[in-house]
């Protein structure tokens, strides 16, 4: 499988679609293993210096934690509550079956039930 380059990464992280080469790559970063986790840490690595800003505010250490606390919380909310709709988004744009989104999650269903059901991995 092909891998984008790092100018291609970067448009695609930003939003861009890649070209018709890479849509298996595409496929297996939007529904594959650890899709979620990756889309978490392209939402949230590139704020955290933002949020560390509020330590230069003056004020006590707790004050500075709880202000953190209240903008990251609700963005990680955010951010896991949109991760479906931006991932169907994404496989439409690059002219993929927005249904494998759903694949994926019933699969993953699927298996938490076997596992509860016969209680084995």
């Amino acid at each position: 499988m092909n891998t984008p380059t790092p100018s291609q990464f970067v448009g695609y992280a930003i939003g861009r679609t890649l070209p018709e080469s890479l849509h298996p790559w595409v496929e297996n970063d939007l529904v594959g293993p650890g899709a979620e986790r990756r889309w978490l840490l392209r939402f949230f690595v590139p704020t955290l210096p933002f949020f560390l800003l509020v330590f230069l505010l003056p004020g006590e250490l707790w004050i500075k934690v709880a202000m953190l606390a209240m903008m990251v919380v609700p963005f990680v909310i955010f951010t896991i509550a949109l991760s479906y709709v931006w991932r169907r988004f994404r496989m439409e744009a690059h002219g993929l079956d927005p249904h494998l989104v759903d694949r994926a999650k019933h699969s993953d269903n699927e298996r938490m039930r076997y596992q509860l059901r016969f209680g084995h991995q």
